[in-house]
């Protein structure tokens, strides 16, 4: 049975989610580097398919994981102890709002990055789908607080088997926006667009993260207490 409140709750959390400055930025450069190699909307629509798809699984993968761990464990501790970690995330994006780069920062590490682009200059599926897992794995050091704080309340609060709908449903709406963006930006002055905008507001993105990470922290805090 869906209980609304929570489900509201896991609506937001994952469109919130899916605008994090590190999944949108990448998918840009990604997209910028497929319009360099001069490949076609049709190939570049392709490539994004299975990009956003290796995204999806590789995020439901570490949700399963941890929503399995947080059931096997004393669930309501382990809630609290995501709803405080999610907190402290929201307070180090507020760093990285005031004082970008500084220690501890909230950004993919320069080597993935690295591995990222090695991945898409070769411009194949199969190359898409590894950056796609790579980016699903790393981008955790920007909102995978929010990730983390949803599952441990689907654990204070549903079995394994009554939590996954909601974790599908999470995941689903991490995607659907990051779908929208590569759509409309198959169209090469549409990305460049996106590319100063992202460029010009990106840090703007890790403030709104920061207030909606700790107002989340505190809804779980009062969830399960």
């Amino acid at each position: 049975m869906i209980h609304t409140p929570l489900l509201t709750v896991v609506l937001i959390s994952g469109f919130v989610d899916s605008f994090n400055p590190c999944a949108i930025s990448l998918l840009l450069l990604y997209i910028s580097l497929m319009f360099t190699l001069q490949k076609s909307r049709r190939e570049i629509f392709a490539f994004g398919l299975f990009y956003v798809v290796a995204i999806y699984v590789t995020y439901m993968a570490i949700g399963l994981g941890l929503i399995r761990a947080g059931v096997l464990l004393t669930a309501y501790p382990i809630s609290k102890i995501g709803a405080v970690l999610v907190i402290l995330f929201g307070l180090l994006n507020i760093k990285e709002y005031f004082k970008p780069g500084t220690k501890f920062s909230i950004r993919i590490p320069l080597k993935v990055r690295g591995w990222v682009s090695k991945f898409a200059f070769r411009a194949t599926v199969l190359s898409a789908i590894v950056v796609g897992i790579l980016i699903g794995i790393y981008e955790f050091p920007c909102s995978g607080a929010i990730y983390l704080a949803i599952v441990t309340l689907l654990s204070a609060k549903k079995t394994f088997w009554t939590g996954l709908p909601y974790l599908l449903i999470y995941n689903i709406m991490f995607v659907l926006p990051l779908i929208v963006i590569f759509v409309l930006a198959t169209n090469k002055i549409t990305t460049e667009k996106y590319i100063n905008f992202q460029e010009k507001h990106g840090r703007k993105l890790h403030l709104i993260l920061a207030i909606f990470m700790i107002i989340l922290g505190l809804l779980i805090l009062k969830l399960v207490s």
